[in-house]
Formats: C-alpha cells, sequence, structure tokens
C-alpha cells in the first residue's frame, strides 16, 4: 500500500451504528445475504464489518465453515467481537488487509459491503490485488457500492479495478435507490488459466 491511514470513526458514529445494527440486519441485509450464493462450509472474509450487523448474517450462513471478519477501526472491532462472541465460526483481524498474516488460495468468498469509498484512491488496486491473492481458484468477491464519481466509485471504475487484478466480471448491475443515490452491485471470479477456459 503506497499510504498508511487508519479510519477511526468517533464515539457517536460507532454508538449510532451499534443502535440501528437490529434494523440494518432486519431490512437492508438479511434478504442481501440470503441472495448470496455462499454455502455452509465455505470460509468467508467480511472486508470491513463495522459493528458485525451483517457479518453476524454470514456466521449464521456459513454455521459449518469459517467467518474472518476484518477492520481497520479498532473501536469497530471492539463491538464486533462483542456482538459476535457466540460465534465459534468466527474470528477477527483489526488492521490492513495486506498486513495481516492469512494464508494464500484460502478464502471460497469475500463480502465488500460499503467501504470501498473510505479505502484512500491510490490503494484501491492494492487492496482489490491482495483480495486475488487470498482467494481460492473458483473464489468470489461480492461487492455493494454507493456510487460516488468524485471519489472514483462507478461501476466502471471499480470492474476496471478487479479486471486488472486478475477477476472475471461475474456480475454488475447499476440501480438507484428511492433517494436516487445509485448503486453497484457485482460479484467477481477469481480463474485459474484452465478454470477460465472451462468456465
Amino acid at each position: 500500500m503506497k499510504q498508511h491511514t487508519i479510519y477511526e470513526p468517533s464515539n457517536w458514529s460507532v454508538s449510532v451504528q451499534q443502535a440501528l445494527r437490529p434494523i440494518n440486519k432486519k431490512f437492508l441485509y438479511h434478504k442481501y445475504v440470503n441472495s448470496l450464493p455462499i454455502l455452509r462450509n465455505y470460509k468467508v472474509l467480511e472486508f470491513g464489518s463495522g459493528v458485525g450487523a451483517m457479518a453476524e448474517l454470514l456466521a449464521r450462513k456459513v454455521d459449518l465453515g469459517e467467518l474472518t471478519c476484518v477492520d481497520v477501526s479498532d473501536r469497530y472491532m471492539s463491538k464486533a467481537r462483542k456482538n459476535l462472541r457466540e460465534y465459534k465460526n468466527t474470528s477477527f483481524h483489526h488492521g490492513r488487509l495486506a498486513s495481516l498474516t492469512i494464508d494464500e488460495n484460502h478464502y471460497d468468498a469475500i463480502n465488500v459491503h460499503q467501504v470501498l469509498h473510505l479505502v484512500i484512491k491510490e490503494n484501491r488496486q492494492d487492496l482489490v490485488e491482495e483480495m486475488f491473492r487470498l482467494l481460492k481458484n473458483g473464489g468470489k468477491v461480492y461487492l455493494r457500492e454507493f456510487i460516488d464519481e468524485e471519489n472514483g466509485i462507478t461501476g466502471q471504475q471499480i470492474n476496471k479495478l478487479f479486471l486488472k487484478a486478475g477477476f472475471r466480471v461475474v456480475r454488475s448491475e447499476e440501480t438507484r435507490t428511492r433517494f436516487k443515490r445509485g448503486i453497484i452491485t457485482a460479484s467477481y471470479c477469481k480463474l485459474s488459466t484452465i478454470l477460465f477456459f472451462l468456465s
């Protein structure tokens, strides 16, 4: 990574996310997580897990597998540890993805939900390449992000990041919320040369 910055939200922001956790789980995340083709025995990494609202749903979904929560915020990670303490299939890593000692080709899936805009623009390519390293061949990244053209968050720009890292675009759709804000929902697959020609 070219720059080393840590995002640390205010105590107020953490408290708001914690208070909204049950609402977010039920009305924003439940349907989305259920739609992900993730099997019970998968090894899943959630990048930017915050207070663990979506992570809890993922932990239930991979009850025979494992979930790794990663966040650069110590405050968010502390809350996530408490919120998910009953899930024995879940581990927690505080820090940048590239600084963690995780074996390559380890995960079946990586979930990235509305956190890419928080990553410094110049660091995004390195981040996506690290995701490629961590995924097994055939593994997928599932991404949902608000479109923010000023910060270089458009469907085309995100797809470019993943294509350059060696991923294949499986799905990339842009929609509008009721408040007219754009959202990209996408998935990207890591394919070896052999798998690419067989798919």
